[in-house]
């Protein structure tokens, strides 16, 4: 029997070193969003000595570190351009009901909205902008909270 694989992997060339790769595009976020190293420090969990030795072409970091910053960098500089604010938090939604096994019903109650007012939400259907705005940062909140 063939065995089915169920992980991808994607990985790209590139001439230049992982190094080269994060501090172009750290770079990139100063450009775009005129953050400042100390800024940068704190976003990208980097002790400012450390992003300032990477930078200057010094220093080291671990291949963990490498993906947490490069996976904040994509986010940061692509990740909220391509979806509608409503959308993700959509997504959320659908993430707490599905991961947290929770009905509409009783995820309604937990962000104090009618459970009426969260099925149109989800559904693309037109909800008064106050209880959109109680959905979107209630369901933020609260898949924070379980996530953390």
């Amino acid at each position: 029997m063939v065995e089915i694989k169920r992980k991808v992997e994607i990985s790209f060339g590139t001439n230049s070193s992982q190094f080269e790769y994060i501090k172009e595009n750290i770079q990139g976020l100063v450009e775009k969003f005129n953050f400042n190293h100390q800024q940068l420090s704190n976003i990208l969990d980097l002790p400012i000595n450390e992003l300032e030795n990477l930078m200057n072409n010094k220093g080291s970091i671990s291949n963990e570190q490498f993906e947490k910053i490069e996976n904040k960098i994509t986010m940061l500089n692509f990740g909220f351009e391509s979806f509608d604010a409503k959308e993700r938090a959509i997504i959320l939604l659908n993430d707490l009901i599905t991961n947290y096994m929770l009905s509409t019903g009783s995820l309604s109650k937990v962000i104090n909205v009618e459970e009426h007012e969260l099925i149109n939400f989800r559904q693309h259907q037109l909800t008064d902008r106050n209880i959109e705005l109680k959905i979107c940062v209630n369901a933020i909140i609260l898949h924070f909270v379980l996530h953390d």
